[in-house]
């Protein structure tokens, strides 16, 4: 997952040098649709199905709206996309969080059976092993909704750490809010702007890139 996150590295700045854009690792899908990002390394970054509906002013704080986590009781529905840890076999390093598609939830040991979303452009899956069972814990639904109206609840504030999905790549990685939604002058749909660690800088922080909402989720320490 590491190399994956090197190779956008690297076709991003290849893409800055020829004015191109670079490719996403993951297949698309037919129905997503596709919003690019400016700015960041590689200039325009590009997300699948990123677009959230906008929610009524009323409905702005309701679970899976913005950073609004979801109820204790709820059960991710099948073919929903989600941020999930995979058990690392024995020996290996711990695994990264991954953007993967729910296939199934059994009940009895509260575990999600998921399918990784790391294909490349003819659909085959690069990282070996396409299907995980994860914990309840490890297993994170993406927002449904963006908000109309931003309040401390529905956003991740500046500073925060987060989890959100590196550009081109189907891995979240630990991240910082450097501005949210609501201080950014755009209209919906309204990103984060993130700094990733990175250890190659002096910060120990990338430069900000913005993230669209749908793949920016609260830090777990598993």
């Amino acid at each position: 997952a590491e190399g994956q996150r090197r190779a956008a590295e690297a076709a991003a700045a290849a893409a800055a040098t020829s004015g191109t854009s670079p490719r996403l690792d993951s297949a698309p899908d037919s129905n997503a649709s596709y919003s690019p990002y400016a700015g960041g390394r590689g200039g325009r970054q590009t997300y699948p199905d990123s677009v959230l509906p906008l929610a009524s002013r009323e409905q702005s704080n309701a679970p899976l709206c913005g950073s609004v986590p979801a109820s204790i009781e709820y059960i991710i529905p099948e073919g929903a996309k989600v941020c999930a840890k995979p058990t690392a076999a024995k020996g290996n390093p711990p695994q990264d969080w991954i953007l993967a598609t729910v296939l199934k939830f059994n009940l009895p040991s509260s575990k999600y059976l998921v399918l990784d979303d790391d294909q490349d452009e003819t659909g085959a899956w690069v990282g070996g092993t396409k299907q995980h069972t994860v914990t309840n814990k490890c297993c994170m639904p993406l927002p449904l909704y963006e908000p109309s109206h931003y309040t401390p609840y529905n956003e991740f504030g500046r500073g925060t750490l987060v989890l959100a999905l590196y550009p081109d790549t189907t891995c979240f990685y630990k991240a910082y809010v450097h501005t949210p939604p609501s201080e950014r002058r755009q209209p919906p749909p309204k990103a984060y702007l993130v700094e990733f660690e990175d250890e190659s800088e002096l910060t120990g922080r990338s430069e900000p890139m913005p993230v669209p909402q749908k793949y920016v989720v609260a830090f777990q320490n598993t």
